[in-house]
């Protein structure tokens, strides 16, 4: 009986296309994710930043160009570019603006105007509103003060004014130390932008000290830079009212019988 031939076996030479294809798929979906995360929306995320530190009141990001990490080199902080307002929420570009003008400028020759991320900050060298060692408001103070008020009074902006000195101490009987006199400062700018209209729930005051310098304190001009106050301006912040609310008592220790299932005792009589 014949037997039967065996037909070689057809070897596919092609195999690797499957292999090939689950790379490029698997490749493909990688980019994919990679660019969805990048696609970061800038304001929310702003927004996000600014309510955190508002709640805690701790600044995420203290010092631009001072490095987060343990060991990460410490220089002089920079100042973003003041002319970029990508990041500004549309009430802060309107008041950029606004103070942009010339009229304003020559009224307000004496005022930076930088960005710190999604905020405004108006900075004032401590030279044009006080005397040395003070907290009282010299005249010019007040015109300038004044002037800024009628920007900033009636919208929907939230006002911090920070107190700043350099890192000479000083101890008299009114200031203990840098913390009074800054804290003194901030809170007798805050006064006065009351006093112009400014909203007085839209306003809040903190004295840094010495802690947040701008320049190094080894030079005259150094010293001069750092001893400022800054209005912090940004878009306010919708907040719901504050609310008491009971809170509920502690459940009982396990295994311990509340008073109300506690069995009564027979009360022993007397003999």
């Amino acid at each position: 009986m014949a037997r039967k031939k065996k037909h070689p076996e057809h070897v596919n030479h092609e195999r690797w296309l499957v292999s090939y294809a689950d790379f490029i798929t698997l490749l493909f979906a990688f980019f994919v994710v990679m660019f969805a995360v990048s696609q970061v929306d800038s304001t929310k995320v702003g927004h996000f930043t600014e309510s955190f530190s508002k709640a805690v009141g701790i600044d995420m990001f203290p010092q631009a160009g001072r490095g987060l990490l343990a060991g990460s080199p410490e220089g002089t902080p920079e100042e973003p570019d003041p002319a970029n307002s990508s990041l500004l929420p549309p009430e802060l570009v309107t008041l950029k603006a606004a103070l942009a003008t010339a009229e304003a400028r020559e009224e307000l020759e004496n005022v930076q105007i930088l960005r710190r991320r999604n905020e405004l900050v108006l900075r004032l060298a401590d030279g044009v509103l006080f005397e040395s060692g003070t907290d009282a408001l010299e005249e010019r103070a007040g015109r300038i003060i004044a002037r800024l008020a009628a920007e900033l009074r009636g919208k929907p902006l939230d006002i911090r004014v920070e107190g700043h000195t350099d890192d000479r101490p000083i101890k008299t009987a009114r200031f203990r130390s840098n913390w009074d006199l800054s804290t003194a400062r901030a809170t007798a700018v805050v006064a006065r932008l009351a006093a112009e209209g400014v909203e007085p729930p839209r306003l809040s005051a903190a004295g840094y000290g010495e802690f947040h310098p701008i320049a190094p304190n080894g030079t005259d001009d150094g010293r001069k830079q750092n001893r400022r106050v800054d209005l912090v301006v940004s878009a306010a912040m919708v907040a719901e009212p504050f609310a008491d609310e009971p809170v509920a008592p502690l459940p009982n220790d396990a295994g311990a019988p509340s008073p109300s299932n506690e069995p009564s005792r027979p009360s022993k009589g007397r003999p």
